[in-house]
């Protein structure tokens, strides 16, 4: 009589027997996966680009510029903060704001250049926030630093100040002298020299902000002023987008579940095939001690009485 084992078949030899039904779900499962990338909203990175102080040679030149650019590109980029930025372009961007996932600044390694990335699911809006960043990053740190032309614009303007402020206190002593020569009379006089005194003070004021602003101009000039200011020197673009890691990890995601079912469903198989097996060899074993017990059974050789 021949025997059947009861021993179950494990998943792994299973998948063996079956290994072209786990090559199909392998490879339907990767191509499910895959196509579940085209109807993931893809994240597009804006990315705009600050240099920090001059880049042309006459500033490289003077000892430990570079060094403090670059240690001034690590510090500013910190001024970008993700929260308040993003509060920040509600304005700019209106309804799009909400598509904006994160901003993020961080210097160049090596340089003093700070790279200003924005990911957001609407590829103008990651543009048009990354611009908008950079730009307010420029415009507040550079408000911070004066520039040379404007301070000599004002110097110029004070002592145009300065100049019509001294007249009028030449006038006005010309104007008590005349009184007290006698030609005015008291009323005249004391207007004068409420006058004089009123000039005299305001000249005295115009002088030191005339003094103070020279000082600021002489050392904004002699200084190397670019190393605080900020200017743009790549404008706002798509950088990259997560389209391919989706592709890929969704792609590896289904062919992974594609290898899950595929273990079961033939372990499943050839479980229910052994027990069918098993059920076969059984009902052939009774069928044969069946035939067995007749064939030895003394009545069946005994000659049939009447």
């Amino acid at each position: 009589m021949a025997q059947v084992t009861d021993t179950p078949v494990s998943p792994l030899s299973a998948l063996a027997r079956r290994w072209k039904l786990a090559a199909l779900l392998i490879v339907v499962g990767a191509g499910a996966g895959a196509g579940s990338a085209y109807l993931t909203p893809t994240t597009y990175t804006g990315e705009a680009r600050v240099a920090v102080g001059s880049q042309s040679l006459d500033a490289r030149i003077v000892a430990g510029y570079t060094t403090a650019s670059q240690q001034l590109a690590s510090d500013i980029s910190r001024y970008v903060n993700d929260r308040q930025a993003q509060s920040d372009l509600a304005p700019v961007l209106g309804d799009r704001a909400s598509s904006v996932d994160r901003i993020s600044a961080s210097p160049i390694a090596g340089s003093s250049v700070v790279m200003v990335e924005v990911d957001a699911k609407d590829r103008a809006a990651a543009t048009q926030a990354a611009e908008a960043v950079a730009q307010q990053l420029v415009d507040q740190v550079n408000a911070s630093y004066t520039n040379p032309q404007e301070l000599l614009q004002r110097y110029t303007d004070i002592s145009g100040q300065v100049q019509a402020t001294q007249q009028a206190v030449v006038g006005a002593q010309s104007a008590i002298a005349a009184a007290q020569a006698g030609r005015g009379n008291a009323e005249a006089l004391a207007a004068a020299q409420a006058t004089l005194q009123q000039q005299s003070t305001q000249l005295d004021v115009l002088k030191v902000q005339q003094e103070a602003l020279a000082s600021q101009y002489r050392s904004a000039t002699t200084q190397t002023s670019a190393v605080g200011g900020l200017s743009i020197v790549r404008q706002a673009e798509i950088s990259r987008t997560d389209f391919s890691s989706t592709l890929q990890r969704n792609g590896l995601a289904g062919a992974g579940l594609g290898g899950v079912v595929a273990l079961v469903l033939a372990t499943f198989l050839e479980r229910r095939k052994l027990r069918s097996q098993q059920q076969a060899g059984g009902d052939s074993s009774i069928d044969l001690d069946d035939d067995t017990a007749q064939q030895r059974s003394p009545l069946s050789n005994s000659p049939h009485r009447v």
